[in-house]
């Protein structure tokens, strides 16, 4: 098959991420998979298998040839459907027609989701939500996530005072973070002790240092070093809303045998399961009581174990698999 991939930024995000995965994948199936997008190619992450053309949308000559055409954001489906003679997916990351940072675009999303394309989603619970809102049925495909690198550092005691991990912008709502911030502050007050560990695509901002809650933040770290990143903390804490997508970082944790707090919500609950430790989705005070529990040795053996356990349920070669199907499923359909 032909197929590709509509991609408006090659930034350093999860999504993109995935994204990318996913077609390196495909290409390794024996599939000619193209990439096409008007930035530059990610040299954070360069593609083996895959092709990359640097293209605007209508210009480009892999959408012209492609059986598959794969939009990847709201704003990517239109220019995918424009002389498409083949089928048309959306890949669901998130629905941003409930993420306040679109607030103003809500009845465009709307009207794109209705467009006639196949849904793809990575998480039942994302397929199940689109399905709910009227946009489906939605493909559960899975998470595109390659453990290689993702696993628990050798055992050592905590570092004192512990290492607590938040990874995010504070400024995406869907992630949580003020809420992190604000449970961990409440902790300190009652005398926990623990120096936090940011991690961000974007510059700290004003508000988080007026917080006073961050000891160290780190912008744009290379994906390659996120793995050291979480094996050198003590706590993992994903505060993600119901509207975020997938937390991605949540699985990094795991696989990295990291103790990790979740929020009580359907997307953290797929990936972490009985591996993790919860809060009341949106409560600091429940973040903050909660900590504790994260840092005896017997969390921190159970995480070693369980973590990475759960997180082997997710991989990109799975996803290939399905994503094959689901197109050759099309193609089929079409004939």
């Amino acid at each position: 098959m032909k197929i590709a991939y509509l991609l408006e930024s090659t930034d350093i995000y999860g999504g993109v991420q995935v994204v990318l995965r996913q077609a390196e994948a495909l290409a390794r199936r024996g599939h000619r998979v193209s990439v096409v997008s008007p930035d530059p190619p990610p040299r954070w992450f360069p593609l083996s298998r895959a092709r990359f053309e640097r293209s605007a949308f209508r210009d480009s000559r892999e959408l012209g040839q492609a059986d598959v055409r794969v939009a990847t954001f709201f704003r990517t489906v239109e220019p995918a459907l424009e002389g498409a003679s083949g089928p048309v997916f959306h890949l669901c990351q998130g629905y941003e027609g409930e993420i306040e940072h679109y607030r103003a675009a809500f009845a465009e999303v709307e009207r794109i989701y209705r467009l006639p394309t196949r849904k793809l989603a990575i998480s039942s619970t994302q397929a199940a939500r689109l399905e709910r809102l009227g946009f489906g049925p939605a493909t559960d495909v899975g998470q595109a996530f390659d453990a290689e690198g993702y696993f628990p550092g050798a055992p050592r005691p905590p570092a004192e005072p512990p290492i607590v991990l938040i990874v995010g912008p504070l400024e995406a709502e869907f992630k949580g973070i003020r809420i992190a911030l604000a449970g961990l502050a409440l902790w300190r007050a009652r005398g926990g002790r623990f120096r936090l560990r940011r991690i961000s695509y974007s510059p700290c901002t004003a508000q988080e240092r007026d917080l006073g809650v961050t000891d160290e933040y780190h912008d744009r770290l290379a994906p390659e070093r996120m793995p050291f990143a979480y094996r050198a903390s003590d706590v993992f804490v994903g505060a993600s809303r119901v509207e975020e997508g997938f937390g991605l970082p949540s699985l990094e944790a795991l696989a990295c045998g990291v103790p990790a707090l979740l929020s009580d919500v359907p997307g953290q609950h797929e990936i972490g399961g009985d591996a993790a430790w919860y809060f009341r989705d949106g409560d600091p005070e429940s973040l903050a009581a909660a900590l504790p529990a994260l840092l005896p040795p017997e969390a921190r053996g159970r995480a070693r174990e369980a973590g990475p356990a759960a997180a082997a349920r997710f991989g990109t070669a799975r996803v290939a698999e399905r994503l094959e199907a689901a197109f050759r499923k099309a193609l089929d359909g079409a004939a």
